[in-house]
């Protein structure tokens, strides 16, 4: 605190540098803001989930699905088949609509981690 007004700290480094630290300074929010404002492109992103309504993931890929009806995303397997397609929990044989649960979006799962060289 100064005065009655808190410090925020920012933390940042050069691009490229493997140093996660160049430095810190401490300031009032208002100029952090205009800071990050001035400074650096806020980039809106539009979600990657892909809503069943719009489209069905490629016969037998994994992906990752949201549910209507619970919390938790989950990784899943989907397969064509005589009714369209099928949601199977990874690589159980019993559908997600067996058990209840009904898939309305998914998204391709990331690339494995793979540590740098």
């Amino acid at each position: 605190m100064h005065g009655d007004k808190p410090y925020y700290e920012n933390k940042y480094r050069k691009v490229g540098d493997k140093c996660y630290h160049i430095g810190y300074s401490s300031y009032y929010l208002d100029v952090a803001l205009e800071y990050r404002k001035k400074y650096f492109e806020v980039v809106e992103r539009e979600s990657d989930w892909i809503p069943c309504s719009e489209r069905m993931p490629d016969d037998e890929s994994y992906i990752l699905v949201s549910f209507e009806n619970a919390t938790m995303p989950d990784i899943a397997r989907y397969e064509e088949n005589d009714e369209g397609g099928t949601f199977y929990p990874g690589d159980d044989e019993k559908s997600y609509s067996s058990y209840g649960i009904f898939v309305n979006a998914w998204m391709p799962l990331p690339e494995p981690y793979r540590e740098e060289q």
